[in-house]
């Protein structure tokens, strides 16, 4: 018999920059987002009120919209810039349905039911949405130049059809109802964090429903697997029988959509339609879905995150507020953000080679 002699292998090193990205990306997010909210928390008593919160979680809830549907668009490696405006257009046009105002201002009917008006309003948003789609798609035009282009043709319109100033509306049931407060008795808990009853907005309770039905898509469907195929590599995906185009064109119909449901409840908010709405919330969402570990690039990231990422923006917004810092300062820190937030993104990706943790001078 010939005896069988068994090497034993040396076991493999565990991959620390492996692990450590890994878990900087799923977990640092939320770690900063309890720091900062902690440290509010103890730094601020005007932050620990009711109202307080009511507010934080109402403007989330307008940008986290926007943000969810900014993350399908970015795990697909583009972008959309338009977002900000379709806010303001749905707005504008939702108002003027309401209303029943033409567009130079005069009065032409007593005006559409607020859930008729709101469901026009969520077609012709998806349908800009899906006519971009559509234009990246076949005429192969960066998401850039088109969504760029759409921006400002959306922004040109509400600023037309408004003259510059809202057009003000009357919120109906059915309105009130979607920009109403759910009271939440906290009942034992109230004697730990000294509030005893707390207002969540209707508007945060839409978006988390949002957020869970995106996460679903996303993770247990196959639009979702067809999303992370073309972020990872749109060349191997198209080549494994996805269909991109079609894709695509699903894909910036979402974020129109969204960005109109956003663009509806800030509206009646406000109850006022109006071009400046939506300002600043591409840059934000943007940066909301890059600090939640979503890759620039595409093909890495989820949902949950982004939402992570719009509260750690507004609380540091609202922390700016409570802190007696000057109103002039938050465009710094915003800007400040949003550079931090592609930075992050960069060395999540080990594209600094002196960042590169775990590595030996030899290779």
């Amino acid at each position: 018999m010939t005896k069988t002699s068994s090497v034993s292998l040396p076991a493999a090193r565990p991959n620390w920059k492996h692990l450590l990205g890994r878990l900087l990306r799923d977990t640092g997010p939320l770690v900063v987002l309890l720091a900062l909210f902690i440290s509010l928390w103890a730094l601020s008593p005007a932050f620990r009120s009711p109202t307080s919160l009511s507010i934080l979680m109402m403007e989330a809830a307008a940008i986290g919209i926007v943000a969810a549907g900014q993350t399908f668009v970015i795990l697909t490696g583009g972008i959309d810039l338009s977002v900000e405006a379709m806010v303001s257009f749905a707005g504008v046009i939702c108002a003027i349905l309401i209303a029943g105002t033409n567009i130079a201002g005069g009065q032409i009917a007593e005006g559409l039911p607020s859930y008729l008006a709101i469901f026009i309003t969520l077609v012709v948003g998806t349908g800009v949405g899906l006519f971009q789609g559509i234009i990246i798609t076949a005429l192969k035009i960066n998401p850039f130049i088109v969504t760029l282009g759409f921006r400002s043709i959306l922004l040109g319109i509400s600023l037309v059809w408004t003259r510059g100033a809202g057009i003000n509306i009357a919120r109906d049931d059915f309105l009130s109802f979607l920009t109403s407060f759910i009271r939440i008795e906290l009942g034992p808990l109230s004697q730990i964090i000294g509030i005893d009853v707390l207002r969540v907005p209707m508007p945060f309770l839409i978006a988390l429903a949002i957020y869970a039905f995106v996460w679903v898509v996303l993770r247990h469907t196959k639009l979702g697997r067809h999303t992370y195929a073309i972020g990872g590599n749109e060349t191997a995906a198209q080549l494994s029988g996805v269909n991109v185009t079609r894709t695509k064109i699903i894909i910036y119909g979402i974020s129109g959509l969204l960005a109109a449901v956003s663009g509806v409840l800030v509206m009646g908010r406000l109850q006022s339609g109006a071009y400046q709405n939506g300002t600043n919330m591409t840059l934000i969402s943007v940066a909301a879905v890059v600090i939640g570990g979503t890759a620039l690039s595409g093909g890495i990231g989820g949902i949950w995150g982004t939402l992570v990422g719009v509260l750690i923006i507004r609380i540091v917004e609202q922390g700016l507020v409570y802190l007696n810092v000057p109103s002039n300062a938050k465009e710094i820190v915003i800007g400040a953000i949003i550079v931090l937030a592609v930075a992050l993104d960069v060395v999540r990706r080990g594209e600094i080679k002196w960042l590169r943790l775990g590595r030996r001078r030899s290779e």
